[in-house]
């Protein structure tokens, strides 16, 4: 006789541990928490970002205390629909949080823990595409124009107008994120090409150096970066640059976000029928990627609907 607390509300599922134990096969199913420290492991052998792994711990974190106990084969999808229901978070953020979500049972579900995925049967939220807008001229100038007025101090014993400059350039001249312009290394730039390998998905990207860029960052101090101490988390001074950039953009009475000046660069690129595929490997995105939130921009495609209009004239 065995005779302890199951640790479950549900009937079913308490039959089932039941049947189990009474089959001889006790402990082969893993507890939630067993589970998801195994996935984890696997994610971090497998080489992902810290911070892609940081994301998978809070999803499983959550999942753990709204069912603490349970083994992974307890599941169902009513389950997990609840447990979405929960989250108070944007229809994109929760598109994410659910693939988040469907790749841990894929794991358990490889792992023979689990005869079916239960989170598969889970729709994704309606997302609204939100359109991509580059700076115009106009608004160029503008940022021009309020960076010498932006206030002189800076932290680093700097030129904070300098510094600013020197960023903005970049961000302008090679689409780059602002995390790798926060980590851009002194060695990294050479004559006449920047050569970096993207944070966001480890993919090595080389382009030719604006002489505005060098004149820019040949004022920048520093040993290692241009842009970071080096010392502390990287993405904590990435949070200051997007502090900074609102402060700027308060003063030219523009909206300022460090990717709108990646949209810019690549827009431009488009519209001078540059094609989708190089314009992918010049970012170090997939064609897809680009082909999905830029497709408006794409100079071959609007020549094809153009002429698709014109048709109808005949």
């Amino acid at each position: 006789m065995i005779r302890k607390t199951l640790d479950v509300r549900n009937w079913e599922a308490a039959q089932k541990i039941v049947r189990e134990m009474e089959s001889g096969k006790p402990g082969e199913i893993p507890k939630l928490e067993d589970a998801a420290k195994r996935f984890i492991e696997d994610l971090t052998a497998r080489g992902l970002s810290s911070d892609t792994i940081k994301k998978f711990e809070l999803l499983t974190s959550e999942l753990s205390a709204r069912f603490p106990s349970w083994c992974v084969d307890q599941f169902t999808p009513d389950d997990l629909g609840k447990f979405r229901e929960k989250w108070k978070v944007s229809a994109s953020t929760a598109r994410k949080k659910l693939e988040r979500l469907r790749s841990f049972f894929k794991f358990c579900l490889e792992r023979k823990w689990i005869e079916t995925n239960p989170a598969s049967s889970l729709r994704a939220p309606k997302e609204i595409s939100i359109e991509k807008k580059p700076y115009d001229t106009a608004e160029l100038e503008k940022i021009a124009w309020a960076i010498p007025l932006f206030p002189r101090k800076g932290i680093y014993g700097e030129d904070n107008r300098e510094r600013i400059k020197a960023f903005v350039s970049v961000l302008r001249w090679t689409g780059l994120r602002i995390r790798d312009v926060v980590e851009l290394k002194r060695s990294a730039i050479d004559k006449k090409f920047i050569t970096v390998r993207t944070h966001k998905n480890g993919k090595p990207v080389q382009l030719p150096v604006h002489p505005e860029m060098v004149e820019a960052l040949s004022k920048m101090n520093g040993v290692e970066y241009f842009f970071w101490s080096g010392e502390g988390n990287p993405k904590s001074c990435v949070g200051d640059w997007q502090r900074t950039f609102r402060r700027l953009g308060v003063i030219a009475g523009v909206h300022i976000h460090a990717h709108r000046w990646r949209h810019t660069f690549t827009t431009q690129l488009l519209s001078k029928g540059v094609p989708v595929s190089e314009v992918a490997a010049i970012l170090g995105n997939s064609p897809r990627i680009i082909e999905k939130h830029y497709s408006q921009w794409i100079q071959a495609r609007q020549e094809s609907l153009n002429a698709a209009v014109m048709q109808t004239w005949q």
